[in-house]
């Protein structure tokens, strides 16, 4: 039986990445981030990460879901429509429910690996340069030549510490014929669970569903990261080990 874990996440926090719509992992340390400029791109770092329990022997992970480029902007408090008002501080820095949870995964000491698709474009290697940086295993991710990566625009309310996420998928998505039998095979080779999250358009899903069936076959733990309800979505949940929703998840019709 699938065990249900309800957290909501109200932190307005611009420090380190965006975070899930529910947590998974904990960094454990304080991001540094430098900016020499108010529209440079963030760039986090981590001096090091305390072993506060031991890392079995074989620890990787595979991730497949979403990675973006978050827009991070903070105001004093939301806007009414049409209006106009003046940020108080705006990051540019990575996103998406998988990018994040893979990211925690690596400063935890884990081995991750992430199957997503991003385009050509310059988001499109900041990033694949920023998971690299962190420790996350890219090579299984799908590089389309054109169209354009995801992103996210983020308006953190200062005021009622809230935020507000609006986020173009991007395109072409992931279909399950960019996922080759060889290349699968190899990115579940010795994993010891594989975590999905829900943020995905219906052909992703179907790609997902590839991946967990394979992943099920060989009797690898599966955790779902079930933020919204969507198409596809019971069908991924019908092969999940552990699921992990957002509050809003059981009320969704």
């Amino acid at each position: 039986m699938a065990a249900f874990r309800l957290q909501s996440c109200n932190s307005p926090s611009l420090s380190g990445r965006s975070p899930p719509s529910t947590l998974l992992l904990h960094i454990p340390t304080r991001c540094n981030l430098t900016c020499n400029s108010s529209f440079t791109r963030f760039k986090m770092s981590i001096s090091s990460t305390p072993q506060t329990a031991a890392i079995p022997e074989n620890h990787s992970v595979l991730g497949c879901g979403m990675a973006a480029v978050d827009f991070l902007v903070a105001v004093d408090s939301y806007p009414n429509p049409d209006d106009k008002i003046r940020s108080t501080s705006f990051q540019v820095q990575g996103g998406g429910n998988a990018g994040n949870a893979l990211t925690c995964a690596a400063r935890l000491g884990l081995s991750p690996r992430i199957i997503s698709k991003v385009a050509d474009d310059s988001q499109g290697k900041a990033i694949l340069e920023e998971l690299e940086a962190d420790g996350v295993d890219t090579s299984f991710m799908v590089v389309s030549e054109g169209g354009h990566s995801t992103f996210s625009y983020v308006i953190v309310d200062s005021q009622a510490k809230t935020r507000t996420c609006i986020y173009t998928p991007g395109y072409p998505p992931m279909i399950p014929e960019d996922l080759s039998k060889s290349n699968l095979s190899s990115a579940l080779d010795d994993v010891r669970f594989v975590y999905f999250d829900g943020v995905l358009q219906e052909t992703e899903l179907l790609s997902a569903l590839v991946v967990a069936r394979e992943a099920h076959q060989r009797n690898i733990p599966i955790v779902i990261d079930a933020e919204s309800k969507r198409e596809r979505v019971d069908d991924l949940l019908n092969l999940a080990t552990y699921v992990v929703c957002s509050a809003r998840f059981p009320q969704a019709s």
